[in-house]
């Protein structure tokens, strides 16, 4: 059995699919998703559609990131259409039909607005890891902290946690496309979305495999 981290999708279905397709989890693996699937990417639509897929064949934890969260905060309060709208990025739903993104919110099926609000979660964590989206402060007992400091805290804030746990993050992109390695922390949002990679790392042996939003595959080994 092995423990599957991945990194910050945004709407890149091509990556995700080519990423899954060279890692072949299998039903006994657990694939853990460290948020942000939608905005800034082609085919948000194609992506959701894909991690319930892969919910109902796989023992998969998803974990909600800011852009998740805003996303979802738009569709129940219209107040905060306005900052989703400018941190979304270009055409946003466009994978859900044409038009204005508020008409494009209500066209959103039931069962991804039940994805976002309820299947993701802020945080999961194992004997060895804690996995959140941005992170978490070094004092904190992960209960107690905050989902907003989950969502968008920073690399920059990271430190070894009180639990002696490591941390495995995304959200912090990195743009030259390597996982940051700060050994407390892993970093492993590597920028497919400035032209980078999708990411998995998987926790017993830290190999890693990669795909970019052309569907090119690479691997290594962070250890």
């Amino acid at each position: 059995m092995r423990t599957l981290a991945i990194g910050d999708i945004h709407g890149h279905l091509d990556a995700l699919n080519a990423l899954i397709a060279i890692v072949h989890p299998l039903p006994e693996d657990t694939l853990i998703f460290l948020g942000d699937y939608v905005d800034k990417g082609p085919n948000v639509r194609g992506v959701i559609d894909r991690l319930l897929e892969l919910n109902s064949t796989h023992h998969a934890i998803f974990l909600r990131g800011n852009h998740d969260q805003m996303m979802l905060d738009a569709h129940l309060d219209q107040v905060k259409i306005l900052l989703w709208k400018t941190l979304a990025g270009d055409g946003a739903l466009a994978s859900y039909g044409p038009g204005e993104v508020e008409d494009l919110l209500d066209r959103v099926p039931s069962a991804h607005w039940h994805f976002l609000e309820h299947t993701c979660r802020d945080y999961f964590r194992t004997s060895d890891f804690i996995f959140v989206h941005g992170g978490i402060r070094a004092h904190k007992e992960l209960a107690t902290e905050t989902p907003d400091y989950l969502q968008w805290s920073t690399l920059a804030t990271a430190a070894p946690h009180i639990s002696g746990k490591t941390v495995i993050c995304g959200h912090s992109s990195q743009r030259n496309g390597i996982i940051a390695d700060l050994e407390h922390t892993i970093c492993i949002d590597t920028g497919i979305t400035h032209g980078g990679w999708l990411t998995c790392l998987e926790l017993e042996t830290f190999s890693y495999w990669q795909a970019n939003a052309s569907g090119n595959t690479r691997t290594g080994a962070l250890r």
